[in-house]
């Protein structure tokens, strides 16, 4: 090895320059094949991994954006069916019914003179409830119960209507003679519970 260190010692400034360009190449090819190479493999390979994960990150928040999107829409219509069953209710409820329509007849100042409740009757999504009343009170009155009814929560029909002096009182008043149909959900179409 001495030798080989007094044989470069002994050569020109010129060839000792060309010896140490080729050592530095030597030296920086080597770290290129060991480090750097392997660097560069090991950048493009987080590259790669980022842009998945990026994608992944995009597949995801568009996903949970749908999932929202999903759960905003399913609580909007479970809020739309509670007020749908607010009006047609799956359960009878018809103590609760009379209560409110009575209710309106002392708001509006009649007198009830029957209420009488008649079999239900199947349709092929519904019930139909009728109960078959009679109020006496004056023209006013009578108009004020319509119009309080058709504004209960639940939905209720007035059918056969027939409206006479009543033969009670001072002659002003009327009677009123009306079915009131009320109407439950069937869960089933076809098979009434």
């Amino acid at each position: 090895m001495n030798d080989l260190f007094d044989r470069i010692a002994g050569l020109k400034s010129q060839q000792k320059a060309g010896i140490l360009l080729v050592l530095l190449g030597l030296i920086g090819g080597g770290y290129y094949y060991f480090f750097y190479a392997d660097l560069e493999v090991e950048i493009a390979g987080n590259q790669t991994a980022i842009l998945k994960a990026q994608e992944e990150n995009a597949s995801y928040e568009q996903r949970k954006n749908e999932y929202q999107a999903f759960r905003l829409e399913v609580n909007q219509l479970l809020e739309e069916q509670k007020e749908l069953l607010r009006v047609l209710p799956k359960k009878d409820d018809i103590e609760q019914f009379i209560e409110n329509v009575n209710a309106q007849v002392e708001l509006a100042g009649l007198s009830k003179v029957s209420s009488v409740r008649d079999k239900a009757q199947a349709e092929e999504l519904y019930m139909r409830i009728p109960i078959k009343m009679s109020l006496s009170g004056n023209y006013h009155q009578i108009n004020r119960f319509f119009k309080n009814v058709g504004e209960l929560k639940r939905i209720v029909t007035i059918a056969d209507l027939q409206l006479a002096v009543s033969t009670e009182g001072t002659g002003q008043a009327l009677k009123a003679d009306f079915v009131a149909q009320t109407f439950q959900f069937i869960d089933r179409p076809g098979a009434p519970k």
